[in-house]
């Protein structure tokens, strides 16, 4: 992975458009376009203030590896957003006495399988 592959992999991830990556790193909208069709690396300023923006460094931006590095932030969002969407079922489930608890596990692996 390039660059600016990288950028969009991490702007995505933070939902950020490139629009809004722009501003914030106080750089032209342009550039992103530019960068992109050149294939070319930012001047060293503008990448620092790319990277702080999305909140990693300049060299996991240049890595190859980027995907790699991600995936475990990414991991962890699933985690927190799959706990996020489930949490009102687990803090019932926890009120539930330990034999009802157990019955709910064997009915949902039953069914799960």
């Amino acid at each position: 992975m390039n660059f600016w592959e990288n950028v969009d992999q991490e702007r995505e991830f933070k939902n950020l458009t490139r629009k809004e990556l722009a501003y914030k790193a106080n750089f032209s909208l342009n550039s992103i376009s530019t960068g992109i069709a050149r294939n070319s690396i930012p001047a060293a300023d503008v990448a620092v203030r790319i990277a702080r923006v999305l909140e990693t460094t300049v060299e996991n931006l240049m890595s190859q590896k980027h995907e790699i590095t991600h995936q475990q932030d990414f991991n962890s969002n699933v985690q927190e957003s799959l706990y996020t969407k489930y949490r009102n079922f687990i803090e019932d489930f926890d009120k539930l006495s330990l034999e009802n608890q157990k019955a709910i596990i064997q009915i949902v692996t039953q069914i799960a399988h």
